[in-house]
């Protein structure tokens, strides 16, 4: 009896074990840093951020911060580290104007080379990938032509 609950286990064990199965994998706790970057929008650098569906990259934060203006007129900021292995090094946040949406990976020699296949909505939400959770977001508030990003 003895034996066939340890085969049991063993084989439990190696079942369970890692796989290739999306949905074994889990989302990872996106490090966030300290943020307070102020923006003004009358500035030529960032007058383009009046206009819904647009977006900008800060520094800041663990990776970066990307900034949205989302269609919906809310403002959005998120770490620039994707939910899936938000430590990799090709794991970064990158604004797709065409299809409108977040995708994780990184530009090499003017190519974009996709990390792991994980796309979020402007509002940080996953649509598809490996990850399962929304972005690392950090607080917007705007007060007329200034934008405060902070956490």
């Amino acid at each position: 009896m003895r034996t066939i609950g340890l085969i049991a286990l063993c084989l439990w064990i190696i079942a369970s074990g890692s796989s290739c199965n999306d949905s074994a994998q889990v989302t990872q706790a996106i490090p966030k840093g300290p943020v307070n970057i102020n923006i003004d929008l009358n500035l030529p650098s960032y007058m383009h951020l009046a206009n819904v569906g647009t977006h900008a990259y800060f520094e800041g934060g663990v990776k970066g911060v990307i900034v949205i203006h989302d269609f919906d007129d809310q403002w959005y900021a998120f770490e620039r580290g994707c939910a899936f292995e938000p430590m990799s090094t090709c794991s970064l946040i990158w604004a797709d104007s065409v299809e409108l949406q977040l995708m994780c990976g990184n530009w090499v020699g003017g190519q974009f080379d996709p990390c792991c296949e994980s796309r979020y909505t402007f509002a940080g939400f996953p649509l598809k990938g490996p990850a399962r959770g929304r972005l690392a977001q950090y607080m917007v508030q705007r007060n007329a032509n200034q934008v405060l990003v902070y956490n």
